[in-house]
């Protein structure tokens, strides 16, 4: 028998039974792709015996222009090792992926999320399983955070002035854990906690809910203010800097304030009632949307405060941060919670 023949021979042999690979796996509900060789097949079908453990986006992983990693992870689940070598296939956007384990036993592909409006979708394959994800893209990452995480390293702190002594840590508060955000009891002075994912600010034509479940301290008689608030700058040559709009707790008040470029706070609406301190957790929720405003302060399911108006004439941005601040003489705060989204103003 001739080379010539001998490699039509073995071609058609290997033909055969990649024919009867992929027979078996799709008999048995496995993912394979058409340009498998025998090789990546068996090892598709090895995937049963593996433990996979799939990665795909959340979403607060989603915004535009967004850098997504997504696949799985394989491991050997007779001692947790990661297994090399072993192919997985992702689909999205019209594309097909197909990738093989590093030495970490991950394969992965980098995903670019697309135009706010459009749709990010789609599926990760290994062995029987699969794992997808579909998400409308919005204009910023949503961001929710629990206290009993214990992820202090989720935001950047910036105060004013820069020298001004702070803790920010984990405490026990009736036996619930809470943030709790310290400064010195100084007047003309802040302290900002700005989730990092906003590090580069949101574009103010988009609008924004906040929620964060706070309790308010009193640390001094003189001025000070516990509140939720979106900020213009996070470079400060004042405690003021640059525009700010807040919905807070107060010495013997509590309501919603702003500030411009003059430094000056002025009251939007504000209450002449102190709320409980020291010990009642309290849900502030401000929206925003482009000159549109709406607060609330609840108790549980009672509404203590409420307050919505266009307030274009008084205050606009160009760029905002999300901040949980304290400031004046105000020494601490503590939050349970904290969620925040994209949010769009519905004219009636």
């Amino acid at each position: 028998m001739s080379i010539a023949s001998n490699v039509i021979e073995e071609n058609n042999r290997l033909g055969t039974a990649r024919t009867l690979m992929r027979e078996k796996l799709a008999a048995n509900r496995i993912y394979y792709s058409n340009s498998d060789s025998v090789i990546q097949l068996v090892r598709r079908w090895n995937l049963i015996y593996a433990d996979v453990s799939f990665n795909t986006p959340s979403s607060g992983d989603i915004y535009q222009g967004a850098q997504v990693s997504v696949g799985a992870t394989i491991t050997d689940p007779s001692n947790d090792n990661p297994i090399s070598g072993m192919p997985v296939t992702i689909v999205s956007g019209g594309q097909t992926y197909n990738v093989v384990s590093g030495n970490d036993g991950v394969a992965a592909v980098t995903l670019t999320v697309g135009e706010v409006g459009s749709t990010f979708s789609g599926t990760v394959y290994a062995g029987r399983g699969s794992d997808s994800w579909s998400f409308e893209v919005p204009p910023f990452p949503s961001f929710s955070d629990y206290s009993w995480d214990g992820n202090t390293g989720a935001y950047d702190i910036v105060k004013y002035p820069s020298d001004i002594s702070h803790t920010f840590e984990v405490v026990e508060v009736d036996y619930s854990e809470y943030y709790n955000l310290a400064k010195q009891t100084v007047a003309a002075s802040v302290v900002m906690a700005i989730p990092k994912v906003y590090s580069n600010g949101i574009d103010a034509t988009n609008g924004i809910h906040i929620e964060v479940g706070l309790i308010q301290k009193k640390d001094s008689n003189q001025g000070w203010g516990d509140v939720i608030a979106l900020v213009n700058s996070k470079s400060l040559s004042h405690y003021r800097d640059t525009k700010i709009l807040e919905l807070g707790a107060y010495a013997g008040k509590h309501g919603s304030k702003y500030s411009n470029s003059d430094h000056v706070v002025r009251d939007l609406d504000v209450k002449s009632s102190q709320l409980t301190l020291d010990s009642v957790q309290y849900y502030f929720d401000l929206y925003y949307d482009n000159g549109y405003f709406k607060a609330t302060i609840r108790r549980g399911v009672n509404t203590t405060y409420s307050y919505e108006a266009d307030i274009s004439d008084k205050i606009t941005f160009d760029t905002f941060y999300p901040a949980i601040m304290i400031y004046e003489a105000g020494g601490h705060v503590q939050w349970e919670s904290t969620y925040i989204e994209p949010w769009t103003h519905e004219e009636e």
